[in-house]
């Protein structure tokens, strides 16, 4: 027998005036509907009912504490056969029951609003509808090039809900649950704004099976998603729609699964099975897509998520055994990139949007498995080459041995897409394993020692490697499909739409705990907002002391100042916080993964070549410059500070045994000796890689006097492709220098083992070394005294800022030969040098915040 708690629960509350309506005929409704007070109830008996009217549901007079509900005698015991449609135009009303078997569908089929009044905190529940037809007549009129377009549940109002309620076996195009937003954007015929207002609806807990691959020849079949939330034109609304614990199969209808065209939504553990399409955030910014299951068992057609417009956050999602070769390739892909053009995250203020691609910007993707699936992370220029930003961090992408599905890591709809929209993303974190990554980025790892456990269909993942990497979906499993009837879907029919006994009818709203998301934060000290959406308790942790929070719990949604410390070096640091639902309940953990950037390597150091008169660095010589015939390319252009020159200049023949040629150079001229930490460069805008390596004399410039600095390990340095910004290669412990030699090799493959072509060029040059900027916003380095000078046996320093806790003395060629820590604040210091050898030093004076040097000189 049924469980029926929930009925039981209702009928148990003794509220003054609360009836029982119970009706024969389902049009009896429409009449009765003015004359219900709070906590009435109507009940249709059990039976066949073959009308196809439209019956209307709208009272006004429930409330949260008391709703108004229209249901069948026992669950699934009203079957209509004909098509009835529906009308719910109330608030605080509830829909339970019912069994829609066949008859001819129609537009709105079932509709959140009676004329224009709209539902508000209402929803439909415990229901079925199951191959609904489209009329001789319709399909008469749709001839060979068209194909009628029917909506089965359309929401309007606010804080509507549908919850467990199986959809099966859609043949016409329309989205099935569509969430209407033009009368929360206008409800005055475009007189008044009302875009920021919270929509608020949530689809839950149900059962999406088989709806038709509609043919892409036909109009209307774009608009056949099996949800969309929102419109193109209302991209803007602040929807806040929530979409979790839906289970699709086989939901072909085109190939959105699901459209995301509006603000602020949530797609959250849901799981895809065997369905041909992707989850698409085509408008709209600020979604949520975390602890999804895409499991496309390797179907073709089958994808993840595709990403445009801007500040989404797309976490702890699997997706495993999806491919995409036959058609639509470039769409549907483990994680899809659009580089989009379009104006993105329009504001809630604005009446202006567009139908185009927006541009994907401030995109976090972190801690998400892709396994065993074609193109894991997919660039496409399709619809706009602008620059896709954000962080992807974090992120594990598995093959095992000999899969059929097995591609690069990553790749694209032409060989430059990456280059030309992917190259701007910040990467941290991310590994694979069983395939090759296909590019070069230091923000990816190959991870052989990392292993995968097959628990049931999904597979864990441990090993060298694997901490911290990939999704934590907690104790959300994939749903199945003996999980229908029993809190997925309608309680009275199984996967297959045959009629069950033992369903389990209790309607429960599932918990939940979302945390926003950061996107990659600067080097300064800062707080920052973050979202809770919750309907549970829950505690916070910082992970690291660099972080913290101000609030360590909370119950329900909130909002948590997380903070930061300045990050005093350059290198790129990864933190969390962990948030953790109270005992009792689901034990769901969220992460909050938090990437500060390192500080700017020209904000660690002091430009040596500034442009000015007295510039220390000049042209000693070159080996060729593309100069005369009406060419300017000549080797001063890399130091005039103007980007828009080039020297340039073309190799000579590969050696033989080598990928390359023996290069062209420009050699420079300091001066005098100087201590260089960082060295940046600037190229043209190719899609090829520029190959080259740089040297460092102290002494001379005979060949013989110059050591290889850059690249250390790797035969050439390769630059970034399809920009003119500057390449920095920093030298962390310094080099001595009297001449630097540049050498160009041309052009290479991403592998820099095959020579593209034999030009060079190079814009800007710059040369850095250590800090010789004030030691705090009072006090320039000029007025730290150190003396005598030459210093004999004592080196005296004056003027000390309180701040100060160390002094270094660096010989010239970069090795520290002394080193002084102040325990206390002092103003006046020593450094004893009479066991040092004569000769030019550096002073560095360490202050907590920055490094300051001076050159000195001591003689015996």
């Amino acid at each position: 027998m049924y469980k029926i708690t929930l009925v039981l629960f209702l009928f148990s509350i003794s509220i003054i005036g609360q009836t029982t309506h119970n009706i024969n005929k389902p049009e009896d409704l429409t009449s009765l509907s003015s004359t219900l007070a709070a906590g009435d109830t109507v009940i249709l008996a059990d039976g066949v009912y073959t009308s196809d009217t439209r019956i209307k549901f709208s009272p006004t007079t429930g409330t949260a504490a008391s709703p108004i509900t229209f249901r069948s005698a026992t669950p699934g015991g009203v079957m209509f056969t004909g098509g009835l449609r529906m009308s719910i135009g109330g608030d605080h009303v509830i829909v339970d029951g019912f069994h829609w078997q066949g008859g001819y569908g129609a537009s709105n089929f079932i509709e959140f609003r009676d004329g224009y009044d709209y539902a508000n905190h209402s929803k439909i529940q415990n229901c079925v509808i199951n191959g609904l037809e489209i009329s001789p007549d319709d399909k008469v009129d749709d001839g060979t090039t068209s194909i009628t377009k029917h909506r089965w549940i359309v929401l309007y109002g606010t804080y509507n809900t549908v919850i467990n309620c199986s959809f099966m076996n859609k043949k016409s195009a329309g989205a099935l649950i569509l969430v209407e937003l033009a009368y929360n954007a206008t409800p005055d015929d475009d007189v008044t704004n009302t875009r920021c207002s919270e929509v608020g609806h949530t689809i839950t807990k149900n059962y999406f099976y088989k709806y038709s691959k509609i043919d892409s020849s036909l109009s209307n079949s774009g608009d056949s998603e099996t949800i969309r939330v929102g419109t193109s034109e209302f991209q803007n609304v602040n929807s806040n729609t929530t979409v979790s614990n839906n289970y699709f199969v086989e939901a072909d209808g085109e190939n959105e699964i699901i459209t995301n065209k509006s603000k602020n939504n949530k797609y959250i553990n849901n799981t895809f099975r065997r369905s041909r399409g992707s989850l698409v955030l085509r408008h709209g910014s600020n979604a949520t897509v975390d602890g999804n299951y895409f499991l496309g068992e390797n179907v073709d057609g089958t994808g993840g998520i595709r990403i445009t417009d801007s500040d989404h956050t797309i976490t702890n999602n699997y997706i495993q055994d999806c491919i995409t070769v036959v058609s639509q390739a470039k769409w549907n892909n483990g994680i899809t990139f659009i580089g989009g053009g379009d104006n993105a995250s329009v504001a809630c203020t604005s009446t202006s949007t567009s139908n185009g691609y927006q541009k994907s910007n401030n995109i976090t993707l972190s801690n998400n498995s892709i396994v065993n699936t074609n193109a894991p992370l997919f660039y496409n220029i399709d619809k706009g080459s602008n620059d896709v930003t954000g962080t992807v961090s974090n992120n594990l992408i598995y093959f095992t041995s000999g899969n059929n599905n097995v591609t690069n890591v990553i790749t694209g709809d032409t060989a430059g897409s990456y280059a030309s929209i992917g190259a701007t993303l910040n990467y941290s974190g991310n590994v694979f394993t069983g395939s090759v990554l296909g590019i070069t980025n230091s923000g990816f790892s190959e991870e052989t020692g990392i292993s995968a456990t097959a628990t049931n269909e999904i597979f864990t993942f441990s090993g060298a490697g694997s901490s911290g990497k990939g999704a934590n979906l907690g104790t959300y499993n994939p749903t199945t499909d003996d999980m229908v009837g029993h809190g997925i879907g309608a309680c009275f029919l199984n996967n297959l739409g045959n009629n069950i006994t033992d369903g389990n009818c209790t309607i429960q709203i599932p918990e939940t705990l979302t945390i926003g998301s950061l996107q990659s934060l600067t080097s300064n000290a800062a707080s920052y907002d973050v979202s809770v959406t919750a309907n549970v308790s829950w505690t916070a942790k910082s992970n690291d002391t660099w972080i913290t929070i101000d609030k360590s719990s909370g119950t329900n949604n909130a909002l948590v100042s997380v903070s930061v410390t300045k990050n005093e070096t350059s290198n790129l640091r990864t933190g969390s916080v962990t948030f953790t639902q109270d005992a009792g309940g689901d034990d769901i953990v969220r992460t909050l993964t938090i990437t500060q950037q390192g500080a700017d390597l020209t904000s660690i150091y002091s430009l040596i070549n500034t442009g000015a008169n007295n510039d220390p660095v000049t042209i000693h010589s070159f080996s060729k410059e593309e100069v005369g015939g009406g060419k300017t390319n000549s080797a001063a252009n890399t130091l005039d500070k103007d980007n828009s020159t080039v020297w340039a200049a073309d190799d000579g023949a590969i050696i033989s045994g080598d990928n390359k040629g023996d290069g062209e150079y420009i050699i420079y001229d300091f001066g005098s000796n100087h201590m260089v930490n960082l060295i940046q460069f600037s190229t043209t805008n190719k899609s090829d890689s520029f190959g080259f390596q740089i040297w460092a004399s102290s002494t001379g410039t005979n060949t013989s006097d110059f050591s290889k600095i850059l690249p250390t390990s790797s035969e050439l340095l390769l630059t970034a492709t399809s920009t003119t910004d500057f390449n920095q290669y920093e030298i962390s412990n310094g080099v001595n220098v009297r001449y630097v030699k540049l050498i160009g090799f041309g052009r290479f493959n991403s592998a820099g083992d095959t020579r593209k072509s034999v030009w060079s060029a190079v814009g800007e040059i710059e040369f850095y070394g250590p800090s010789s900027l004030s030691i705090d916003n009072s006090n320039s380095i000029n007025e730290v005294l150190m003396y005598p000078i030459p210093a004999k046996n004592v080196l005296h320093i004056k003027n000390l800022n309180q701040k100060v806790k160390e002094i270094k003395l660096y010989s010239i060629d970069g090795k520290k030969v002394l080193e002084k820590k102040l325990v206390s604040s002092v103003q006046n210091s020593s450094l004893d040098v009479s066991h040092i050898k004569s000769g030019l030093y550096i002073v560095i004076i360490d202050n907590g915040e920055g490094l300051f040097s001076k050159l000195i000189s001591i003689s015996h």
